[in-house]
């Protein structure tokens, strides 16, 4: 196996997974220690991983500092595809959808199939889904922002992408988070929490999604109350068990079911 294969590969699986040891990707991958050594160090110098005693664990985003789109999409990947899909299945009879910019919600894309469908979007991955899946047209209305483009979370952001979120109307809004717990929800970046309220003003009702290392954490900025939402798709852990219990006792519909036995 090419080591660039392998080290894919590696990537997957620690975005089900929080650290991989040496031994294990040893019996994983059917290689030497010496192989495995080698791949943990090159992915640690491009900044994917972090090196810990014994193997590798996955960055843990810094609240100031956020990594890239393009590693941040690797980390719960599955869940994160699963989580897409169960929303989509809520809000499939929308006709005007805002989706703001995340990993996360990017995975909405490839079932934005229904040409009766508008979707609003700051999301350039989400945008890019679509466009691959129709290279020839066809699929859902897709309605760019505008606005400042932020290469570190690959979206677009400002005072123009504000403005043109204003000035529309949508059934449902999409929103991503960097936390939430049972006072609210909260994002790292004061723009992109900017974006997430305008759309939640302007949306009949929001539905948030989060993977499940997002439940109970906070970042600098508040998006808006709990009571702002309508439901939450998560995955439930037996770390996040109480808080997502109390967040469904304040009313909030709550879809946490774990197909992963993450715990």
């Amino acid at each position: 196996m090419k080591n660039y294969i392998r080290q894919k590969q590696i990537l997957e699986h620690l975005s089900t997974h929080d650290i991989l040891s040496v031994n294990d990707a040893v019996v994983l991958f059917g290689v030497s220690p010496a192989t495995v050594r080698r791949d943990f160090t090159e992915l640690a110098a491009s900044g994917s991983v972090k090196r810990i005693c014994g193997g590798i664990a996955r960055n843990i985003v810094d609240q100031a500092e956020p990594q890239p789109f393009i590693l941040r999409e690797k980390w719960y990947s599955a869940e994160k595809r699963f989580l897409a899909a169960q929303l989509f299945k809520y809000i499939q009879e929308a006709k005007t959808i805002f989706i703001d910019g995340g990993t996360t919600t990017a995975h909405l894309g490839m079932f934005l199939k229904n040409p009766e469908q508008a979707v609003i979007t700051n999301s350039v991955p989400l945008c890019n889904i679509v466009s691959e899946m129709f290279p020839a047209g066809g699929g859902a209305a897709v309605y760019m922002t505008g606005g400042r483009f932020n290469p570190t979370g690959s979206l677009l952001l400002g005072s123009n992408a504000e403005a043109a979120v204003a000035k529309y109307h949508a059934d449902v809004a999409v929103i991503s988070v960097r936390g939430i717990d049972e006072n609210g929800l909260y994002n790292h970046n004061e723009d992109i929490a900017a974006i997430g309220r305008t759309m939640i003003a302007n949306a009949d009702k929001t539905v948030v999604i989060a993977d499940h290392s997002k439940i109970g954490q906070r970042a600098m900025n508040k998006v808006s109350p709990l009571s702002s939402i309508e439901a939450l798709f998560t995955v439930e852990t037996n770390e996040n068990r109480m808080l997502i219990n109390k967040i469904r006792k304040s009313g909030i519909k709550v879809f946490c079911e774990n197909p992963f036995n993450l715990l």
